[in-house]
């Protein structure tokens, strides 16, 4: 038997292959493909649940979110929110520094804002305690980040794992201090303080996460994209032996990306203190923290498609919501079945953008089956 009749008989029925480039054109083709199909596979489901159909569904949805000022605001707050945590795991993941603790970075920040805000509230007023409950949630945030991050440059520890159980140090560590704050109380509630609101701006309830949002967004674009420091972040992450000839200090500029990552992260958990909560507990926050990933993922770590994403899935979030709400059929479970959906579709289509199948040709499968027939 010839080579080539060898490789045929041994040639797979279908191999995955990396593909080379794809147009902007085909991805935005395959992306409203994705979207597309996880809005009728989630009417079909509502529909199955619920006497829902896929008008009805997405009628209620659209009222859900743009009813009025108030659930705007609330749709526009959780955008931010969601996109301010994604900005700042953007940086850490395009360095392949994979930052999964930026639920426990948020939590840490927070408690240093809210430790400032109970035992300072009363006596500071607002133009003093404000700037430190912001610096203070900002470096410990950064701080906490930093921890994993010194062991990963010193002794090659794995970060998702650590970055990982630092979460729940952290959600420890809010439990043990808003106990003891509650005294006997059942519950923290709101910090009974004087100072310590940020209050509204430009008329806005919800102002100040709408402006840092906005800012983070721009700066983080240029920092990553216009500056030596994110040209450094890139190399770091493409070709780590690139970085090393070029004379990019690994050390540093690790320590550096990572402390600003946790920092965004504690200046969010300062908002949530400051403008949303007053207070603090070990669910501030939410899932966000584990959202913020796939958010950062598949925006591919540009913050312009970060802010769409984060656009799409607070729409389905808030959305499905006010469907759960509407109908005694469904329970709050649905807003994260439905997000599960779109996440599934869209993570499922970046598959398609960077790998195609290939067959086997015709010809080697008539060659297989030829040799079959003869032996």
């Amino acid at each position: 038997m010839n080579d080539k009749k060898l490789r045929s008989m041994n040639e797979p029925l279908v191999r995955i292959v990396k593909r080379d480039t794809v147009p902007l054109t085909v991805k935005i083709v395959v992306y409203a493909a994705a979207i597309l199909l996880a809005a009728i596979v989630t009417g079909a489901y509502i529909y199955c649940m619920s006497d829902y159909d896929i008008v009805t569904t997405y009628s209620t949805m659209f009222t859900g979110v743009f009813r009025n000022d108030i659930t705007v605001n609330s749709y526009f707050k959780e955008t931010c929110l969601l996109l301010m945590i994604s900005i700042a795991l953007a940086p850490a993941f395009k360095m392949r520094f994979w930052n999964i603790g930026a639920q426990g970075q948020l939590l840490s920040g927070g408690l240093a804002a809210a430790a400032w805000l109970y035992y300072f509230g009363n006596t500071m007023p607002d133009a003093a305690l404000l700037p430190i409950m912001a610096v203070s949630a900002v470096l410990i945030g950064g701080l906490w980040a930093m921890i994993p991050a010194i062991f990963k440059v010193k002794f090659g520890t794995n970060e998702t794992l650590f970055t990982l159980m630092m979460n729940y140090i952290a959600i420890q560590l809010v439990a043990c201090c808003t106990d003891i704050w509650k005294g006997i109380k059942s519950a923290l509630g709101v910090i009974d303080r004087k100072a310590g609101y940020v209050g509204s701006l430009f008329g806005l309830k919800y102002g100040w996460i709408y402006a840092a949002a906005l800012v983070l967004l721009v700066v983080m674009y240029v920092y990553m994209n216009k500056t030596k420091e994110g040209y450094e972040i890139a190399v770091l992450g493409e070709a780590l032996n690139t970085a090393r000839y070029a004379g990019i200090n690994e050390t540093l500029v690790t320590l550096r990306t990572v402390f600003i990552s946790g920092a965004i992260c504690g200046l969010v958990g300062f908002l949530y203190v400051s403008n949303l909560n007053h207070s603090i507990a070990s669910s501030t926050g939410g899932s966000y923290g584990f959202t913020a990933i796939i958010v950062a993922w598949l925006a591919k770590f540009n913050p312009i498609f970060m802010l769409l994403i984060s656009l799409l899935i607070s729409f389905v979030s808030q959305g499905s919501s006010e469907i759960a709400n509407k109908n005694t059929d469904l329970n709050s479970s649905v807003a994260d079945i439905t997000i599960g959906i779109f996440l599934f579709f869209i993570l499922g289509c970046e598959f398609f953008l960077n790998y195609k199948l290939v067959w086997r040709r015709k010809d080697a499968a008539q060659g297989i089956k030829k040799e079959a027939s003869s032996s």
